[in-house]
């Protein structure tokens, strides 16, 4: 499949991207000068951006962090923006899927370290978001150069991180009733499976179910199959 898309518009989806991994990250110091640096590139304000930005301003940085705990921190009620937290045989696939990513995101030379506590693991959601940026971005530079073959390689390689990866995660956990319903973060994770789910639309990407498992279900009612969005309805 061929795909044609401007590199301007390459440019400005890679923004938005990035844009999407600052909110899906832990709230940190630097955040509102982030916010409006990525925002101040855009041609319209994002309103999960605003509003996130709004509470910074008025409520500080430790009332967002949290909300941002309490909704996806590491207590068992939690909904967790790892990928790898989920499935029936998520303790035995968890170092393959780690691995997967972690080749994806070598092959274009970066890597993931613990080095700062501003960095998460390679599965977090946020991680997945700045990595798609970061093809976005390399896909826009290839097609100023007319890089037909560079920009072939960056496309199957979108393709195959939505459908492995970014597409499974973002598109379920934007479903879950309990981050929609957030006055702050269920913008921002609807916002982001918006974006996830327009690049699998014009990717034809169709990312297969992931599992939910429930950590504070019984333990007969641990697992059930949440089904991404279809990818067709996704907003454009």
């Amino acid at each position: 499949m061929t795909v044609h898309e401007d590199a301007g518009a390459l440019e400005h989806r890679a923004v938005e991207f990035a844009l999407a991994a600052r909110l899906a990250a832990y709230p940190h110091d630097a955040m509102v000068p982030e916010l409006d640096r990525l925002s101040g590139q855009l041609d319209a304000a994002v309103p999960a951006a605003e509003a996130v930005r709004a509470e910074l301003v008025s409520r500080g940085l430790d009332p967002l962090r949290s909300e941002y705990l309490a909704l996806f921190g590491s207590h068992q009620a939690r909904v967790s923006l790892h990928e790898t937290e989920y499935g029936r045989m998520r303790g035995m696939a968890k170092g393959n899927d780690l691995a997967d990513l972690c080749g994806f995101y070598r092959a274009f030379g970066l890597e993931v370290t613990g080095d700062s506590e501003r960095r998460d693991l390679p599965d977090h959601l946020a991680c997945q978001l700045e990595f798609y940026a970061v093809l976005l971005a390399r896909a826009a530079h290839l097609g100023h150069e007319d890089d037909h073959e560079g920009l072939g390689i960056v496309l199957n390689a979108r393709r195959k991180f939505l459908v492995a990866h970014l597409g499974r995660l973002a598109l379920t956990v934007g479903t879950l009733e309990r981050v929609r319903t957030h006055p702050v973060y269920g913008p921002v994770m609807q916002w982001a499976a918006e974006l996830v789910g327009v690049q699998c639309r014009t990717l034809a990407a169709d990312p297969p179910p992931l599992d939910f498992f429930d950590p504070s279900a019984e333990p007969d009612e641990v697992c059930c199959a949440v089904s991404s969005p279809p990818t067709q309805g996704a907003p454009k």
